[in-house]
C-alpha cells in the first residue's frame, strides 16, 4: 500500500554559467549561487520527502572545484534525499564533472548508467529510474525502452533530460522525448529537464512535466514543481516560483 509522497522537481540550474574567470563572470557565478540558495530555501519550505534534479545542475563540465564542493555541501545538508541525472550541459563526456568528483560521498544519488538504472529507496517506498546522458545528439533517446514498474508496492518515478516531441510529430533535435514514449512508460510521475519553463506534457496515464529553470525567463520568475502523490488520487502538481532575495 503506497503512502503519500511529496516531491520537489527541479532542473536546469546551470551553476557556473559561462564561467571563464574575471570579475564579470565571478559576479555571474555568485548570482547563480544566490538563485540556487533561493531555490533550496523555497523547496525546503514545502517539506518534500524527495528532491529530483532532472539534469544540468552545472552549466558545463568546466565547473570549478569550489562550485562543485559548495553545491555538494548545500545538497548534502538537505533533510531529504536527492536523486540526480546529468543533462546536456553537464553530460558524461570524458572530462565530466561527475567523473572527477565523488557525489555519492556527499550523500547524493546519481543515476549515471547510459543504459539506464533504477534506484530503490525503501524508506520512502519509491523506485526512481533514469539514464546517464553521454552525448547530446538526435540518436540519444532519453526515455526509450524505459523498464516496467519493478515493484507494485513502490511509487515509480522517472527522470529524463531532452526535448518533448508531440504526438505524430517529428524532430531533428538532440535527445528527443516522444509523446508515445511518455504514454507507454509505467511511471507514476516523470520529471523532465531541458526546457526552461514549466510545462505539462503528460500522455495517457503518465503524468510528465518540465519543471522550468530556477532563474528568470523572459521576465518571469524561475520555477520548480511541488508534486504530491496520493494513493487513489490524481497527481497534484504545483508550479512554485523562485524569488531570489535582492
Amino acid at each position: 500500500m503506497h503512502r503519500p509522497l511529496r516531491l520537489a522537481h527541479c532542473s536546469d540550474i546551470h551553476l557556473d554559467s559561462d564561467y571563464y574567470g574575471g570579475d564579470w563572470n565571478r559576479d555571474r557565478s555568485n548570482r547563480d549561487r544566490a538563485i540556487f540558495d533561493a531555490l533550496l530555501d523555497a523547496i525546503c519550505a514545502g517539506q518534500p520527502d524527495l528532491m529530483l534534479i532532472a539534469g544540468d545542475l552545472f552549466d558545463h563540465n568546466r565547473a570549478t572545484v569550489a562550485t562543485v564542493e559548495w553545491a555538494c555541501e548545500r545538497l548534502a545538508a538537505l533533510p531529504f534525499p536527492v536523486v540526480m541525472i546529468p543533462g546536456n550541459h553537464d553530460c558524461l563526456a570524458e572530462n565530466a564533472v561527475y567523473h572527477r568528483h565523488d557525489f555519492a560521498a556527499a550523500g547524493l544519488h546519481m543515476l549515471l548508467d547510459p543504459g539506464g538504472q533504477t534506484l530503490t529507496l525503501r524508506e520512502l517506498a519509491v523506485a526512481v529510474w533514469g539514464r546517464g546522458l553521454v552525448d547530446h545528439h538526435p540518436g540519444h533517446r532519453p526515455l526509450a525502452d524505459s523498464p516496467a514498474r519493478p515493484d507494485p508496492d513502490l511509487w515509480y518515478l522517472g527522470l529524463a533530460h531532452g526535448v518533448h516531441v508531440p504526438p505524430a510529430g517529428e524532430s531533428r533535435n538532440s535527445s528527443p522525448i516522444h509523446a508515445h514514449e511518455i504514454e507507454n512508460a509505467d511511471f507514476d510521475y516523470l520529471a523532465l529537464g531541458h526546457i526552461h519553463c514549466a510545462r505539462d506534457v503528460s500522455a495517457g496515464t503518465t503524468s510528465a512535466w518540465y519543471s522550468g529553470a530556477p532563474h528568470p525567463v523572459l521576465g518571469e520568475p524561475g520555477s520548480f514543481l511541488r508534486v504530491d502523490l496520493v494513493p487513489g488520487a490524481p497527481v497534484g502538481v504545483t508550479v512554485c516560483r523562485v524569488l531570489p532575495s535582492r
